[in-house]
């Protein structure tokens, strides 16, 4: 393992935030302004009651979901396997992502860590929080790829 100080869930969980957030904003403008889903919420808010108009505001709201965490899986798979070896938000906050040893991640290894994370995120997000109980705050898609998230 490097020597290096690993980061918390804590600086983990805001360089998430910086991150996600844009993107989520933009993801729902594209379904608002593009692919129908102001006519969803209006028909929401005036037939709230209605199970089928609720079931239609409910995939479209997921499906909005989905797509920001794929985008936001590409964008990080993208700039941690960069020189940046980081996201925006992990970069303000003065963290990289590095393999065990300290070395930065080839582009191929820091996709495959971030197609991990689905395995982190589907059992309510367990594999995320392992961070907590980790000797080297790793989540399982650490564990998974052999990397660190450093300081």
């Amino acid at each position: 393992m490097s020597n290096q100080q690993t980061a918390g869930l804590g600086a983990r969980l805001l360089a998430y935030l910086i991150d996600i957030l844009p993107i989520i904003l933009v993801t729902s403008a594209v379904f608002y302004l593009f692919l129908g889903f102001d006519e969803t919420i209006q028909q929401y808010l005036n037939a709230r009651d209605d199970i089928n108009t609720r079931i239609a505001f409910l995939r479209q709201r997921n499906q909005i979901r989905d797509f920001s965490f794929l985008v936001y899986i590409v964008y990080c798979g993208f700039l941690e396997g960069s020189a940046m070896q980081g996201t925006i938000g992990k970069r303000l906050l003065g963290l990289r992502v590095t393999d065990k040893n300290g070395r930065p991640l080839t582009r191929g290894r820091s996709f495959g860590r971030n197609v991990a994370k689905l395995i982190s995120y589907i059992p309510l997000g367990l594999g995320f929080l392992w961070a907590i109980w980790s000797k080297h705050n790793r989540t399982w898609h650490d564990m998974l790829a052999k990397t660190l998230v450093v300081k």
